[in-house]
């Protein structure tokens, strides 16, 4: 279920699309607006497609994480639901589920990501499996 800080960043970031911003000045935008400190925001793609990712968790191993991410190319419209876990430093397991026509959602892929450190950057990087058969990179990342 979404939170309401998580539907108030989203509000925020259409805002910033609205009005021409990339990817980065939008990540940026995002982080500024966070007054929670677990909520981070994250720049990245899911196969050729750039992605704005809103991930509330605190960082350390053996949590659970939640969040969002959507396609700025596509509008907001469609946002997908992310929850797993960071079952030990460095890696990170989650679902992604899809919203239905119904209101209810469905479990539409699986994801494993693996942290390196790329510069200033703390990026997270691995593979998205789609229950349709599909498998695309995934990665998102943020300044240090």
């Amino acid at each position: 279920m979404r939170t309401f800080l998580t539907t108030i960043l989203l509000s925020l970031t259409c805002l910033a699309l609205s009005h021409g911003r990339s990817l980065d000045e939008l990540i940026a935008h995002e982080q500024r607006n966070v007054d929670n400190e677990a909520v981070i925001a994250y720049g990245g793609r899911v196969g050729k497609l750039e992605a704005v990712f809103l991930i509330e968790w605190d960082g350390e191993p053996n949590t659970t994480l939640n969040g969002i991410y959507y396609y700025p190319s596509r509008g907001r419209k469609l946002k997908y639901r992310l929850a797993g876990t960071n079952p030990k430093p460095g890696v990170l397991i989650l679902q992604e589920f899809t919203p239905t026509a119904d209101g209810g959602e469905v479990l539409s892929a699986n994801c494993r990501l693996s942290k390196r450190i790329s510069g200033d950057r703390i990026v997270w990087e691995g593979t998205m499996k789609n229950t349709d058969g599909r498998v695309l990179p995934m990665s998102f990342s943020r300044a240090r």
